[in-house]
């Protein structure tokens, strides 16, 4: 296992230039797109530009000046508070602009320009899904579908990506990368959905249940029926008491809740002008998935990147990772068997490590292993 290339000119090229030199334009340029990735992890999950308007604080909306966004130091500067409102930004500003130039500082010193290049990006959108999932559960389509694209052009103008020797083999390789990494996923989406599909929710005391045209609402908590409702087979099921629906009243019905409405027996009321719903349960079922799309598409994008041999050094790697940040959640008893947790950060985290030196120790356990 090599790395992606080895230019006999590009190292003529470095032996004239300051070692301190690179590393540090690289920790610059990382900083700086790291301010702009703060941009995309705020506003891209919630369908506002990352273009305009320019940026400004989030409290009182006065926009920030130049000498306010300086990656790192402003934020140092100004003791994470806005200048004119004194409120709080969060840590997590500074957090993405140190580790976006750290990495840049890596990826520059592990590949030559080009691959540099090529690798740079993806850290961006590895740094911005991870971010955005952490905080939405989500992963756009910007990042994961663009990221897919992203990697075959770059895969196809930059052969060594792909450890290929053409440009049309490292496409393929590329492609390949990409729909294994979104095949496997999907296998597991769609193996988890047949023996998890479903979750029954019980209630040591009869619980409020509200519906609308919007989402539920269940013992306070509440969720928009698009992320409840993923699939034409969805449904919410359970047996309420003291229905209320307008000016109709029901002493005990079942009532299920699928893409086209909200069933009261065998009558459906339709999402459109549907008045509020209430009434109490002992228990309900929700439908859940096993993993979200989004992750799937970012296996793929991801694949399209390091190619196929990765995926399953990724998948291994990330699912050992999110099996033991989940089991120490639940023994501090900060989540609970059966919560949501998100994979795309995990799987993030198996790409850099494979991308920063874990292909080298797979080839060296598969070197091991043969000459065992």
């Amino acid at each position: 296992m090599t790395s992606f290339l080895d230019s006999s000119l590009w190292s003529e090229a470095q032996q004239s230039i300051p070692s301190w030199f690179p590393p540090l334009v690289a920790f610059v340029m990382g900083a700086t797109f790291g301010s702009f990735l703060n941009v995309c992890i705020h506003r891209m999950p919630r369908g506002e530009s990352i273009v305009t308007p320019p940026s400004h604080c989030g409290h009182c909306g006065h926009a920030v000046r130049w000498h306010d966004n300086l990656p790192l130091i402003s934020y140092l500067l100004l003791r994470g508070r806005c200048r004119d409102c004194h409120k709080s930004f969060s840590i997590r500003y500074w957090i993405v602009e140190l580790l976006t130039a750290i990495l840049f500082v890596a990826v520059w010193q592990r590949f030559p320009p080009a691959p540099a290049l090529a690798c740079a990006v993806f850290v961006c959108g590895l740094i911005a899904a991870s971010f955005i999932d952490f905080e939405h559960f989500i992963i756009p389509d910007e990042i994961t579908i663009g990221g897919a694209v992203v990697g075959l052009l770059f895969s196809f103008a930059i052969p060594n990506l792909q450890h290929a020797n053409g440009h049309f083999s490292s496409l393929l390789w590329s492609l390949g990368g990409a729909l294994l990494g979104y095949g496997v996923l999907w296998m597991v989406v769609e193996a988890g959905k047949k023996f998890f599909g479903k979750k029954k929710e019980v209630f040591p005391e009869p619980t409020l249940v509200k519906l609308t045209s919007d989402g539920i609402v269940v013992g306070g908590e509440s969720e928009v029926w698009e992320n409840l409702l993923l699939r034409s087979s969805d449904k919410v099921l359970f047996t309420g008491r003291e229905i209320q629906c307008g000016e109709r009243k029901w002493e005990s019905a079942g009532i299920s809740v699928d893409w086209e409405g909200v069933r009261i027996q065998d009558e459906l009321l339709p999402f459109e002008n549907l008045p509020e719903i209430s009434a109490k349960t002992g228990e309900i079922i929700l439908p859940r998935e096993a993993m979200g799309f989004g992750d799937v598409k970012f296996l793929a994008a991801i694949g399209a990147f390091l190619g196929p041999v990765a995926i399953f050094p990724i998948i291994l790697i990330s699912s050992l990772l999110g099996s033991a940040v989940g089991l120490t959640a639940i023994l501090i008893g900060r989540k609970q068997w059966g919560a949501i947790l998100p994979y795309g950060p995990y799987l993030a985290i198996a790409a850099l490590i494979w991308l920063l030196g874990g292909s080298r120790w797979f080839g060296l356990y598969l070197d091991w292993l043969a000459g065992g």
